[in-house]
């Protein structure tokens, strides 16, 4: 049977407002672990530019176009209730949110989870290059593909960032040509690999490295590193060393800060730009404000900070929407915990690396580790696929890890 919330008309409710900054990862899931909580006790309502979840960490992918999922039918099953537009101010003192449009909203407990923004470099021309960061810039970048592979014989992409998503849209590039084309173009496509750091994927430490570095050999990915860009145009990139790659495409993964509406909230931040909270994943100083997903500097528990990726955004949505309604209704917080992470990097037609705890031991290569890429990308971020009330909020509860760990990834 579907559960229902009519919060307006319930006689036993003197309801407090919940407000949700941020449709991504984080903000969905703080919404639903909010009305979990507070149930009939509490207005929830989250605030988006768009009722969209974007797929994020699928934007490498071909068919950008269908990576997003439409957030009304989900919101309005557990009476959660949505705002269109962009905030872009706040005072805590009259717990009020203020809205692109001029728009005020109050809120009694307030969750910013504004997400990130990838850091176009401060450099000549950077504005024209391409990224894969938003759903928008995803289909602006496959149209230019779709272009260059019908229209160039030889054509050549350069990626700049050798980071994870760098590494896994180099990887994708030759089979979207692929997609795209009928004389071969594809296979005869130069794809360059650029960075400034001396290996790939230097956050990823050296574990995985040597299946990566294999990967780009396979796929033919020519890599420049050790590489200082100085400017960028629609047709090539230019080098410190003064000499210029003609490119028929200059796409940008070159990292994230915490989008700007961060910097608003009162408090001390990371160099990241994203707000330092304490364990409940409250702001210091502004007991009503929670932050989560990639606005959140937070300790997953065990001294390491959280990172700007979907696997920390869920589950710290999740906890700031639980806190946020506990506070509200006179309950004690419960501590933000992620112990376990694991990474999935997709190497294309090489299939995929998984790796176990922060030192990043190699657990599965190949094609077991892209059933469980395949899984992830396709099952376990999405909302839950029967789209029930109840099957909503029990997801409220379990974190990103904990999914892939009760799936069978080697049947898949």
């Amino acid at each position: 049977m579907m559960m229902t919330f009519n919060v307006a008309t319930a006689p036993d409710a003197l309801p407090g407002k919940i407000l949700v900054i941020g449709g991504g990862f984080a903000g969905f899931w703080a919404a639903l672990a909010a009305r979990r909580v507070a149930g009939t006790r509490a207005e929830v309502t989250l605030v988006s530019p768009e009722p969209v979840l974007q797929i994020r960490p699928r934007l490498y992918e071909a068919r950008p176009e269908t990576l997003g999922v439409d957030l009304l039918p989900h919101l309005r099953r557990v009476a959660v209730a949505f705002t269109r537009g962009e905030a872009t101010g706040l005072d805590p003192a009259a717990r009020a949110v203020t809205l692109a449009g001029g728009e005020r909203l109050f809120y009694d407990r307030l969750i910013v989870a504004t997400g990130s923004r990838m850091r176009r470099p401060p450099m000549p021309g950077a504005a024209t290059a391409f990224s894969v960061d938003t759903q928008a810039e995803a289909m602006a970048f496959d149209r230019r593909l779709r272009e260059i592979a019908n229209d160039v014989a030889e054509p050549a992409i350069a990626v700049i960032g050798a980071g994870f998503t760098g590494i896994e849209l180099a990887l994708e590039l030759r089979d979207r040509l692929i997609a795209h084309e009928a004389d071969g173009a594809a296979e005869r496509a130069r794809i360059i690999l650029i960075d400034r750091a001396d290996v790939v994927g230097p956050e990823l430490g050296p574990g995985p490295r040597p299946v990566i570095e294999a990967a780009l050999a396979d796929a033919r990915v020519e890599l420049r590193l050790g590489a200082t860009v100085r400017a960028l145009a629609a047709d090539r990139v230019s080098f410190a060393d003064d000499s210029v790659l003609a490119a028929d495409a200059v796409v940008l993964a070159t990292g994230m800060a915490a989008a700007p509406f961060a910097g608003v909230i009162p408090g001390a931040r990371d160099t990241l730009g994203r707000v330092i909270v304490d364990a409940a994943l409250r702001v210091p100083g502004a007991p009503e404000i929670f932050v989560a997903g990639d606005a959140a500097a937070a300790d997953t528990g065990d001294g390491h900070p959280a990172l700007q990726s979907c696997q920390h955004a869920g589950q710290l949505g999740r906890v700031a929407g639980e806190n946020a309604a506990r506070d509200l209704i006179g309950e004690a917080p419960v501590p933000y915990r992620q112990l376990r992470y694991v990474t999935c990097l997709d190497l294309g037609r090489s299939g995929a690396v998984v790796t176990e705890g922060w030192e990043r031991r190699v657990e599965k290569t190949g094609s077991a580790a892209k059933a469980m890429k395949r899984l992830i990308n396709t099952q376990i971020i999405y909302p839950p696929a029967d789209g029930t009330a109840e099957a909503l909020l029990a997801g409220s509860r379990t974190d990103i890890i904990e999914r892939v760990g009760g799936l069978d990834v080697e049947a898949a």
